[in-house]
């Protein structure tokens, strides 16, 4: 029982020994190991950084698909410009046209305006020989011209000649046989000749009696 003790003691004795032998050296040594690290540029990590994940072929393919998407989505934003642009010169062209349209249509009938004045002023200067010669001449140029023939009857009329009158409205009636002013005028006509021939009649009478 005694030798285990014995082993011990001799064991820690050793080992103080040895300690006591080792103070020296121990002393002399710093009291906290200084740590010491590189200090390298900011730029330089960066670099390091970036050539280790472009090396990579997986950050590359992500790169391409990154800018392919980019590039998709300004294609596609100046492709909607290029439409609303597109579909605003087709609003102004079409504005355009519509408005020029107008114009033609309030120009021509200005133009017809100024014509038809043009002409009643010439009609009230002229002689009723000159308006029937005139009126023949178009219609010798048209002879399906309605407004001429009405014209003529009305001129006829104006001038108490019932028969030219009656045949101009009669061929105006051939040409639209639904005119219905000459339809009038020759019911006119009618009832005048009518009443010329019964007073001719009673008159006719009494001078036999």
């Amino acid at each position: 029982m005694i030798v285990p003790y014995l082993i011990i003691i001799s064991s820690l004795v050793v080992i103080s020994v040895i300690i006591l032998r080792k103070i020296p050296i121990l002393v002399k040594l710093p009291p906290q190991p200084e740590q010491v690290f590189e200090k390298e540029p900011i730029k330089e990590k960066v670099a390091n950084v970036l050539k280790e994940k472009v090396a990579r072929p997986r950050f590359f393919l992500l790169l391409l698909s990154s800018i392919e998407w980019f590039l998709k989505k300004v294609r596609l934003f100046f492709l909607e410009i290029d439409s609303f642009f597109v579909s605003l010169i087709a609003r102004l062209r079409e504005k355009s046209h519509q408005w020029s349209e107008k114009s033609r249509e309030w120009m021509s009938q200005r133009r017809m305006k100024k014509i038809e004045r043009l002409k009643l002023i010439a009609d009230l200067s002229r002689t009723p020989e000159e308006k029937e010669e005139n009126l023949l001449r178009t219609l010798k140029q048209n002879p399906k011209d309605v407004k001429a023939y009405r014209e003529l009857g009305f001129l006829y009329l104006e001038q108490d000649n019932f028969q030219d009158a009656k045949a101009a409205f009669e061929e105006v009636l051939k040409i639209n046989p639904d005119d219905e002013i000459a339809k009038q005028e020759l019911d006119k006509i009618n009832k005048i000749e009518n009443g010329t021939r019964s007073n001719q009649e009673t008159s006719a009478i009494d001078d036999n009696e």
